[in-house]
C-alpha cells in the first residue's frame, strides 16, 4: 500500500466529493445516518453502552464507507450497508475499536492527572454559586491548569484520531492487518497535514453551528451526527485520493537450477 503526497486545496475537494455523493442519493444517507442516530440513543439507555459504542463504530465507519463505493460504482445505497463492517474482516475492526477505546481512556486519564483538582474545584465553585466572588476567583485561579490538562488530552489523541482515522477502511477494504493499518493511517495524516487541515478548518463553522444547535436541544454530539453524512463519504474520496494499492508483479516461474524458463 503506498501513500500518496496531495496538494494542500485536496482537503477542500475532499469536502466538495462529499457533498456530491451525499447529493447522489440524500435520503438514503439520511436514513442511514439517522438510524444509527436512533439506535445509539436506544444503546446508552444500557449499561456501558459508551464502551460497546467505541467498540463497534470501526464497524459502521466501513459500512457507511462501503456505501460510498456502491455510490461511486453507480450501485444504489441500500439499508444493508450498515452491516457490511460485521460481515467482512470483522473481528480486525473490532481491534481497532478496542485500540480506540484504550486510548480514549488514556486521554481521560492524562487530563485527569495534570487537572484533576482544578475541575473538582470549579464543579465546586459552581454547585455553590456560579455568580460568587469566590467562584470566579476559582475559576481564575483554575483555568491555567485546566488549560494545561486540555494541551496534554490533546497532544495525547491527536496521534490516535490520526491512527485510527483511515484504520476501519485499510483493514475494511483492503484486507491490513490492524497494526499496519494505524501505522498506515496515522503516516498518511502525516504526510498529508496541510490537506487535513484545511479539510477541518471548513468543517469547524458547520460543526460549530451544528453543535450549538445540539446543546440547545440537549443533545452534545448532535452536531456530527448533522455532519456525518458529509462527513463519511468524504472520509472515503480521501482515503481513495490518498492509498494506492501496490501492484503485484507477476516473476517469471523459474526452473529447477534457478533460471527463468
Amino acid at each position: 500500500m503506498n501513500i500518496r503526497i496531495v496538494d494542500a486545496r485536496c482537503g477542500w475537494r475532499w469536502i466538495v466529493a462529499g457533498i456530491q455523493m451525499f447529493r447522489r442519493a440524500p435520503a438514503q444517507w439520511l436514513l442511514l445516518i439517522g438510524t444509527l442516530f436512533v439506535a445509539s440513543r436506544l444503546l446508552f439507555l444500557l449499561p456501558l453502552a459508551p464502551l460497546l459504542a467505541v467498540l463497534v463504530a470501526p464497524h459502521f465507519l466501513a459500512g457507511l464507507a462501503h456505501g460510498a463505493q456502491a455510490l461511486e460504482q453507480n450501485k444504489a445505497l441500500r439499508s444493508g450497508y450498515l452491516v457490511s463492517g460485521f460481515l467482512r474482516n470483522a473481528a480486525p475492526l473490532l481491534t481497532i475499536g478496542g485500540i480506540s477505546l484504550i486510548g480514549q481512556v488514556l486521554t481521560l486519564m492524562v487530563i485527569l492527572s495534570v487537572g484533576g483538582d482544578a475541575f473538582n474545584e470549579v464543579a465546586k465553585g459552581i454547585a455553590d454559586g456560579a455568580g460568587k466572588p469566590e467562584t470566579i476567583s476559582a475559576l481564575q485561579n483554575a483555568a491555567p491548569r485546566m488549560t494545561l490538562a486540555v494541551l496534554a488530552g490533546f497532544a495525547v489523541s491527536l496521534p490516535l484520531m490520526m491512527a485510527t482515522w483511515y484504520a476501519p477502511l485499510l483493514v475494511f477494504f483492503d484486507g491490513i492487518k490492524p497494526s499496519a493499518a494505524l501505522y498506515l493511517s496515522l503516516l498518511a495524516c502525516l504526510r498529508n497535514m496541510r490537506a487535513l487541515l484545511i479539510y477541518g478548518v471548513a468543517l469547524m463553522i458547520p460543526l460549530f453551528v451544528f453543535t450549538r444547535i445540539g446543546l440547545v436541544l440537549g443533545q452534545v454530539d448532535l452536531g456530527l451526527w448533522l455532519l456525518a453524512p458529509l462527513i463519511v463519504p468524504s472520509i472515503y474520496a480521501s482515503y481513495r485520493d490518498l492509498f494506492v494499492p501496490t501492484p503485484v508483479i507477476d516473476e517469471p516461474p523459474q526452473n529447477p537450477q534457478g533460471g527463468a524458463d
